[in-house]
């Protein structure tokens, strides 16, 4: 029985490590498209060639690490919680916090989901 338990948390653990890993790394490299657009804004470059799509790819850049690490945090949060329900070990009050937060944290995890579809939704048009 422990064993299953054990292999279970460490399929688990070993999912949840790569899908952090995957975000993170996607993350990063939003930062530096940021950090690169912002470059361009404050050398004025962007501005002397008065192209929209750079301002376009500055803003979908900076709104998507944004959302991106918060994203990152609801996750580290869910995986905490779905922690400290694993190791409760029967005691009703550390369950109830733990299904409190994992209902909080995927509760904010669908927010962000959605403030990020409207966002490229506003994005897009505004292009357009």
């Amino acid at each position: 029985m422990f064993s299953k338990k054990l292999l279970s948390f460490l399929i688990l653990s070993v999912f949840a490590f790569s899908l952090m890993a995957g975000i993170t790394v996607s993350a990063q490299t939003g930062l530096q498209n940021l950090k690169t657009g912002l470059n361009n804004v404050a050398n004025n470059t962007v501005g002397n060639t008065g192209d929209l799509s750079s301002i376009d790819k500055v803003v979908t850049t900076g709104v998507n690490a944004v959302l991106g690490l918060l994203g990152i945090i609801f996750l580290v949060i869910i995986i905490y919680a779905g922690f400290l329900w694993m190791t409760a070990g029967g005691n009703e009050d550390a369950v109830g916090k733990s299904k409190k937060l994992l209902m909080n944290s995927i509760i904010g995890l669908v927010i962000i989901l959605g403030a990020y579809a409207i966002s490229q939704f506003v994005i897009s048009a505004l292009v357009e």
